[in-house]
């Protein structure tokens, strides 16, 4: 697993341009499979010059390590009335609908007989969040192209749909 990972990324909600380290993001892309949970922050104090934090909510067993703290985002997260602040607020855009060509039709269902997983519904769930970078966020008809398991989805935007082109085998 930790092979192909890359040290620093390109995060989508924050321009897309400016790589960051991953561990500074939240990113999914990483060399361990940590994970992560939704916590509130109680109290923060020192003891013999030692910082603690209180948290609240968190879903691990006694003894496990907190290996980091990443900021609230409303968008990603579903907090009712939490606060974020860290990445801007996506923009509110019209949902499009997202269209598969027969290629990718039928790759999918050779993809669903072959391991038995129904992978279209998935596909249209991920890509009508619009994963571009912001920065390209106004651009049309460019290949795009997402890792999911053993797949790369291959799609792009278009005026009023988002096209799945097809899907290649990694």
């Amino acid at each position: 697993m930790t092979e192909n990972w890359k040290a620093k990324i390109r995060p989508p909600r924050l321009g897309g341009k400016t790589k960051m380290g991953v561990f500074a993001t939240r990113a999914t892309h990483r060399p361990n499979p940590i994970g992560l949970s939704v916590v509130k922050i109680g109290r923060i104090y020192q003891e013999d010059k030692k910082t603690f934090i209180d948290l609240h909510g968190a879903d691990l067993l006694d003894g496990t390590p907190v290996l980091d703290i990443k900021p609230y985002l409303p968008y990603a997260d579903s907090i009712t009335d939490a606060k974020g602040g860290f990445a801007p607020t996506p923009a509110q855009t019209m949902k499009k609908p997202v269209l598969f060509s027969e290629l990718a039709k039928s790759q999918c269902m050779q993809y669903q007989n072959l391991h038995n997983k129904e992978i279209a519904t998935l596909i249209k769930q991920i890509i009508e969040q619009d994963p571009r970078p912001s920065y390209l966020s106004e651009q049309l008809d460019r290949e795009h192209g997402i890792k999911l398991w053993n797949i790369n989805v291959k799609w792009c935007a278009r005026i009023d749909h988002f096209e799945i082109l097809r899907i290649e085998q990694t």
